[in-house]
């Protein structure tokens, strides 16, 4: 009798253990796809962020040539199309403080340091969606100097930053410099420093999503020039730029003879507008 028994209990757990597996796996199987369909649409979620972006960044290059097209010719326009990148493209025609100090570093017995030029000259920039992608910091054209002199680099600055609320791709545009001789000025070498500068912050406020039109325009090129006389012989002059808080020095070469130099100094400043058109 209890050899049955135990033959019909160990039947009835054996029937038991059959339904309970099956569960085990049942559960163990949709704790997989559950994780398998997190991961998916993490990954998902991540690539439609990098395809923004690169919209974003697609969008601002455009921009970016077109400001160059139309810079310093007065006048001159060209429209773009902006496509949808699913942040939100923004201009702040008061940012972007630029200070330029003229000097020679007390490189000779005649000292001078003058502030030549103060003002801000606006940027635009693109809120961007959240992702996982860490490209703070990374330049799209362009690099961190403040101020450069070498014919081969642009004077764009398109990067990405950390905003207020979010990462954002910035386009802004750095000044830049050259140095010739162009003559002689009373027995001295006549040299001429040209800073240009390109202003946007004659710009419309704009606060954009999705697709639109753009109208750049080079609304006018402003010149003021300054001259220095050097009674010591000169060799190089410095060009010290504060630009959003980033310090660059540049030195140009200067031509002198015993009696001196005399440098003139013309700076540059074409006024571009960025506003939104209808087409």
């Amino acid at each position: 009798m209890f050899k049955k028994n135990s033959k019909k209990f160990l039947l009835s757990n054996r029937a038991l253990a059959i339904p309970i597996t099956y569960l085990i796996l049942f559960v163990s199987l949709v704790a997989i796809i559950s994780a398998t369909y997190s991961f998916a649409i993490v990954k998902i979620s991540a690539r439609g962020a990098l395809l923004k972006a690169s919209v974003a960044k697609q969008n601002m290059q455009i921009l970016d040539d077109a400001v160059h097209s139309v810079a310093w010719s007065f006048g001159a326009s060209e429209v773009v199309y902006i496509d949808d990148s699913g942040g939100v493209f923004q201009t702040e025609p008061t940012a972007k403080r630029l200070a330029i100090n003229f000097t020679n570093e007390q490189s000779f017995s005649e000292t001078f340091s003058e502030i030549v030029f103060n003002s801000s000259v606006g940027r635009v920039f693109y809120e961007l969606e959240p992702s996982e992608f860490n490209d703070v910091g990374l330049f799209v054209r362009g690099d961190y100097r403040a101020i450069i002199n070498q014919s081969a680099s642009t004077m764009t600055q398109l990067y990405f930053a950390t905003g207020n609320d979010a990462k954002e791709l910035t386009l802004c545009y750095r000044p830049s410099a050259t140095a010739a001789l162009i003559g002689t000025s009373n027995g001295k070498p006549l040299n001429l420093i040209r800073i240009y500068i390109i202003n946007l912050n004659s710009s419309e406020n704009l606060m954009l999503k999705e697709k639109f039109y753009l109208k750049v325009t080079a609304v006018n090129v402003a010149t003021v020039t300054r001259q220095y006389v050097f009674n010591v012989s000169v060799s190089s002059i410095a060009l010290k730029a504060i630009f959003d808080g980033t310090l660059s020095t540049i030195w140009l070469p200067v031509s002198s003879n015993v009696e001196g130099a005399v440098v003139n100094l013309e700076i540059v400043v074409c006024n571009v507008t960025i506003q939104r058109v209808e087409v």
